[in-house]
């Protein structure tokens, strides 16, 4: 055990000031009342390998391990082994234990037992405990009062940081739905938008990404699916075509519509695979799409097939879709070779500002906003 005692020059350095020279960047838990003789216990943190403690009082800082016994730690201290502290203002600092330690202070007659607290709670609001009168003497400590009745000699530590209630997290700005087709100053006929409000207030803001989002069409049911970025696409063997869509939308992370008479869903992923898809894609965007990979790849042009594949970028705005046919140079007897597409959206500063809050994230050099990518892979025979 070490014990440091430093002598105070000329009175010019308060006590205290010691405490915060050797203060202990790793102690999690103090004793919110440390005078006379005690102890504490508590349980070996995770991936602890020691457990120490720093104990002010007065002018002396002493330092010290404590003894480990099956997962738990606990130290004494008494006048015994020289560490009990008879001065007002002392201090116990401890590293190296989970939450859920406690300690206790031995009076003359009485013990009083208290909590090990987290020191990141000790800035917290405190709150002033009832005066039980004259006879009742109060002492604060740090986040705790050391109370003593006179007559009986009976103690305890009370904590003065009340405990907060759990709060959960805001929810995510974007959009509400009061599930009925109501009126809506936003809403128009062909958008079905009388049921959405947007949640602007009392919400979380995400950080402005996009995502290019790919959709195709199920076979067999006709529902809207969700191509993810990576995934593989089968090519159909013969005549017919797999068509997949890919439009802008933003990255779940929260967001509202900028303007009032903007529809409540723009941008908001959850009506991609909607019949508001149409009225709730970002706007503003363009597309490239380049076919392979590395030294290979080739830009895509919209409206000219490349590996049976056949981009579009003009006939809906915001949009671009891949018609994917046979293609016997990929697909055949003798062939059976994948093609990826990459598909990078891009927006203009002006369009990126004013749909949405917040703006979308874009890179200032290229415009990119989002992208995505997909595979061609060949069907069974």
């Amino acid at each position: 055990m070490r014990r440091l005692t430093h002598a105070l020059v000329l009175s010019a350095i308060p006590a205290a000031a010691f405490g915060q020279a050797v203060s202990c960047p790793d102690c999690r838990h103090v004793a919110s009342w440390f005078k006379g003789e005690g102890g504490f216990i508590g349980t070996v943190a995770d991936g602890a390998d020691k457990v120490v403690f720093v104990a002010s009082c007065g002018s002396v800082i002493t330092t010290g391990p404590v003894r480990i016994t099956g997962g738990a730690a606990a130290q004494l201290f008494n006048h015994g082994n020289g560490l009990a502290c008879d001065r007002e203002g002392g201090s116990l600092e401890i590293a190296g234990l989970k939450d859920g330690g406690w300690y206790w202070i031995t009076d003359e007659t009485n013990s009083a037992v208290g909590n090990l607290v987290s020191r990141d709670i000790l800035d917290n609001d405190t709150v002033e405990l009832t005066s039980a009168g004259d006879g009742v003497t109060m002492m604060a400590g740090s986040g705790a009062v050391f109370v003593k009745e006179a007559a009986t000699g009976r103690v305890g530590i009370l904590p003065n940081i009340l405990p907060k209630p759990r709060m959960d997290p805001p929810r995510k700005c974007g959009y509400n739905d009061r599930g009925t087709a109501g009126t809506s100053a936003t809403a128009t006929a062909d958008q079905d938008n009388a049921q959405f409000t947007r949640r602007a207030s009392e919400c979380a803001l995400g950080d402005g990404g996009a995502v290019a989002l790919a959709t195709t069409t199920n076979s067999f049911t006709g529902a809207t699916t969700t191509v993810a970025d990576k995934a593989s696409v089968v090519r159909p063997n013969g005549t017919g075509s797999v068509v997949v869509t890919v439009d802008l939308w933003g990255n779940g992370s929260g967001h509202f519509t900028t303007a009032a008479t903007g529809h409540a869903l723009l941008g908001q992923s959850a009506a991609a695979t909607t019949t508001l898809r149409d009225v709730a894609r970002l706007t503003g965007a363009t597309y490239s799409a380049r076919l392979g990979a590395g030294p290979t790849a080739a830009d895509l042009v919209s409206g000219t097939a490349a590996g049976g594949i056949t981009m579009d970028t003009t006939t809906t705005p915001n949009v671009v879709t891949f018609s994917i046919a046979a293609d016997d140079d990929y697909c055949s007897d003798d062939n059976n070779n994948p093609a990826s597409v990459s598909v990078t959206a891009t927006m203009s500063a002006a369009s990126s500002t004013a749909q949405v809050t917040p703006s979308i994230k874009r890179n200032s050099t290229t415009n990119a906003v989002g992208g995505t990518s997909f595979t061609v892979v060949c069907g069974s025979a």
